[in-house]
């Protein structure tokens, strides 16, 4: 599992926006036993939160309103324009 993987299965608009579970699904990681999936969950989250930090992922944090009440993320491509790596590059510059 790579982020190249992980970004061929994210769609680029929130609407297509997916949850842990249907990106592992999708890549086709094991999430038949617990133990698979626990593995699966805690390399995805680790990918996506530094795609998030680097900027090209968005999330949105939703509750589940059906049966059990429990919080899930949501992720999907982000576009960057080449205005943002540069303005990114010049506080680069500007801090060293």
């Amino acid at each position: 599992m790579n982020q190249e993987e992980i970004m061929a299965v994210l769609s680029h608009s929130e609407e297509g926006a997916k949850s842990l579970r249907e990106i592992a699904q999708e890549i086709g990681l094991d999430t038949s036993s617990h133990a698979g999936w626990i593995k699966a969950e805690r390399g995805l989250s680790s990918i996506l939160r530094k795609l998030k930090k680097w900027g090209f992922v968005a999330c949105v944090r939703k509750q589940n309103e059906n049966g059990h009440r429990f919080w899930y993320n949501l992720y999907w491509k982000n576009e960057i324009t080449t205005n943002e790596w540069s303005s990114a590059e010049e506080i680069v510059a500007e801090q060293s």
